[in-house]
């Protein structure tokens, strides 16, 4: 036991004057003669014996109701076990987990209520000269701070509900580095949540022996809930005209089957298709709906289902970047560029198709087209090596058809740069192609099922056989009778390369004379055009690749979505070419947003959607947090037996220790209470006759 005022001890002293009074009042007895003692039947009986008893119990009562008067303003403390009272004040972070699920209710109100009204009973268990923190799941930068707890009040009236739901353990970890920031002698953390099992990551949960941390459960129940998880494509080929399947992944996290939910996909606003999915319990689907590209530029597109009373997660938005043109150039090295090539994309309207010789190329304008066809070069300068491999790790497609004759040296140079396989001598045997990779990227929908056996394969009269070195990725799209490839695709950083292993003209081959010539060489094409993210997450602290490069300089950017448009200075980023966007928390809606800078009439289509963390709607219960605790040997933390009770008592006997003062409050009354009873005693007493 330990004492708040230990010198107040000193009025103890006062114990001496109930003895003082007590000596000197001592009452002796005389004789006393009467000659008629019959009325004296009226009076009160009291032996020697009883007198002096009764004056001892009064005089402990008079003695013990000054101690513990004077106790009580000495204010003993029985300090905690696990954490003694330490001098000097307390720094007291208070994590709120603000996110969607802690807008479910309960007999008070939304839980998010319920956690506003438990900080502030934290805050008022401490002295106003504390330093409080107040941490939520936005991660702001203006709470990273100690204020006062007038101010730390202040900000907990003005918590709103939050679309960011990182995990605990991170959280955790930022209050007990802010913590060791401060010089309190007490570090003391609070944790405020509905533990919802897919964020309560305990296996994760830092341990601090110096930090004192308190979890405050809040009782939430587990509802059904059906969300929109993610949306893929299955071909990455966004033109005008084309043919697209989005599929969307669903998931069920109830306990109750789904019949006929239906899905809807609008495209700039209108409602352009509908499905329906039937979910098991527990379960997840693929959902596919097809539609027709019918429009350039950005297309704002999002997935709509209706399932209540979660509602953050039905829908699920994602945007389009669609070229108007895709840029080709082909470079030969001979008199003539190919004819076969000039006839199938010459007057394409979708790919802007030119030929130039390799004596009449400025290299450094190669970087403004999508896709190069390197034809028949006979060597490979190195400044043309650099500017090809910047082209392609910035998302340029690179076809290299070697001649029969090429200089190997130059050729495996470029190809370990790019991580292509390497060529060795030309084989001029004759050979026949006898397998098509129907699942590789440029054959995506282009075959039913597998290739047809019927189908005319091309012949080639000579080619290079290849080797991998380290580092090589290859997949072949097209294989030779002895298991050579004929064609390789490898993806090289955000682009890609292919490598034909003979010259694409007869007599090397028959190949450009065929129907599969076609598909082959549009899709490298296609699949060349520039693109950004489909989507991200608002939390997400990964930056976000734009479709295009974007040079940062001193302007504005502009965001708009449906309801607002705001100017902001974003954080660009360049790396490997590519342009990367840095949102940092300025986002706060879920919607379709179009990113422009000033002056310029592109407009960059980006989507931000809530993170589906929270979807499965699933919490730990009290007892569940106390035994994860306990599971993980998480020394230092303490779970409120009874979030439903007000908090200060608790906190001060966890933080303080035991206050008895109360206690000897009221046994300084009983005993004074006791003194009065002893006094009026003997009056009610009479002789009997």
């Amino acid at each position: 036991m330990i004492f708040t005022n230990p010198l107040l001890l000193i009025g103890l002293v006062a114990i001496a004057i109930p003895i003082v009074v007590h000596l000197f009042n001592f009452r002796r007895y005389k004789k006393v003669y009467f000659s008629n003692v019959e009325h004296l039947q009226q009076l009160l009986s009291e032996t020697k014996r009883q007198s002096r008893l009764r004056e001892y119990l009064i005089l402990a009562a008079r003695i013990l109701a000054i101690a513990f008067l004077v106790l009580a303003f000495a204010q003993p403390i029985i300090p905690h076990k696990e954490q003694p009272l330490r001098t000097g004040g307390s720094a007291v972070s208070v994590y709120i987990d603000n996110s969607f699920s802690l807008e479910n209710t309960n007999a008070e109100g939304t839980l998010l209520e319920t956690a506003k009204k438990k900080a502030r009973e934290i805050a008022s268990a401490y002295k106003p000269s504390d330093q409080f923190q107040l941490l939520d799941n936005n991660i702001d930068g203006a709470h990273f701070r100690w204020v006062s707890r007038d101010e730390f009040l202040s900000m907990v009236d003005e918590l709103e509900a939050s679309p960011s739901s990182p995990l605990l353990s991170s959280m955790a970890a930022k209050q007990q580095d802010f913590l060791h920031s401060s010089r309190a002698d007490n570090m003391m953390a609070y944790i405020i949540s509905d533990f919802q099992v897919s964020t309560a990551d305990f296996n994760q949960f830092p341990t601090d022996s110096s930090v004192s941390t308190t979890f405050v459960h809040l009782e939430a129940a587990a509802v059904d809930n059906i969300s929109i998880d993610s949306v893929t494509f299955d071909a990455p080929i966004f033109m005008m005209g084309s043919h697209v399947t989005a599929q969307v992944h669903i998931s069920n996290h109830g306990g109750n089957a789904v019949e006929n939910l239906p899905i809807k996909l609008f495209v700039n606003n209108t409602e352009r298709a509908l499905a329906s999915a039937s979910l098991p319990e527990h379960s997840t689907q693929t959902v596919d709906i097809p539609f027709t590209i019918d429009a350039t530029g950005v297309l704002n597109c999002r997935i709509e289902s209706a399932d209540y009373p979660i509602t953050f997660d039905d829908q699920f938005f994602f945007s389009i970047n669609v070229s108007q043109q895709l840029s080709m150039i082909e470079i030969y090295s001979g008199a003539d560029a190919s004819p076969y090539l000039g006839k199938l994309f010459g007057n394409d309207s979708l790919i802007s198709y030119r030929s130039a010789s390799e004596r009449s190329m400025n290299f450094s304008d190669l970087t403004n087209y999508n896709f190069i066809v390197l034809n028949e070069l006979s060597s490979i300068t190195s400044g043309m090596m650099q500017t090809l491999l910047t082209f392609v790790t910035t998302g340029g497609s690179l076809l290299i058809v070697p001649p029969a004759d090429a200089d190997l040296e130059s050729y495996n140079q470029l190809l370990q740069m790019l991580h292509a396989p390497q060529l060795t001598a030309f084989n001029k045997q004759s050979a026949k192609a006898s397998t098509i990779n129907s699942r590789a990227m440029l054959y995506r929908n282009v075959f039913s099922a597998a290739a047809d056996e019927n189908m005319e394969m091309p012949t080639l009269s000579g080619y290079f056989k290849t080797s991998a070195t380290a580092g090589t990725v290859m997949e072949t799209a097209i294989s030779l009778t002895g298991g050579e490839p004929y064609l390789t695709l490898t993806p090289c950083a955000n682009g890609h390369v292919y490598l034909f292993t003979a010259p694409l003209r007869p007599p090397y081959t028959d190949f450009v004379q065929q129907a599969l010539f076609v598909p082959t060489l549009y899709n490298m094409a296609l699949f060349s055009q520039p693109h950004g993210e489909l989507y991200t997450t608002i939390d997400n602290t990964t930056p976000v690749m734009l479709s295009r490069h974007i040079a940062p300089s001193e302007g504005t950017y502009r965001l708009q979505n449906s309801d607002a448009t705001f100017e902001l200075i974003p954080d660009l980023r360049q790396q490997a070419g590519r342009t990367y966007f840095v949102p940092h928390n300025q986002i706060k809606t879920a919607d379709n947003y179009t990113f422009t800078a000033t002056g310029d009439t592109h407009a960059e289509g980006l989507s931000f959607n809530y993170s589906r963390l929270e979807s499965d709607m699933r919490f730990y219960s009290r007892n569940d947090v106390a035994q994860q605790v306990k599971n993980y040997h998480l020394h230092g933390c303490d779970v409120v037996k009874n979030a439903t009770k007000p908090l200060d008592d608790y906190i001060r006997s966890r933080s303080e220790g035991t206050p008895l003062w109360r206690w000897c409050v009221l046994l300084a009354l009983l005993m004074l209470l006791a003194e009065t009873l002893l006094l009026r005693l003997p009056q009610r007493r009479k002789l009997s006759k």
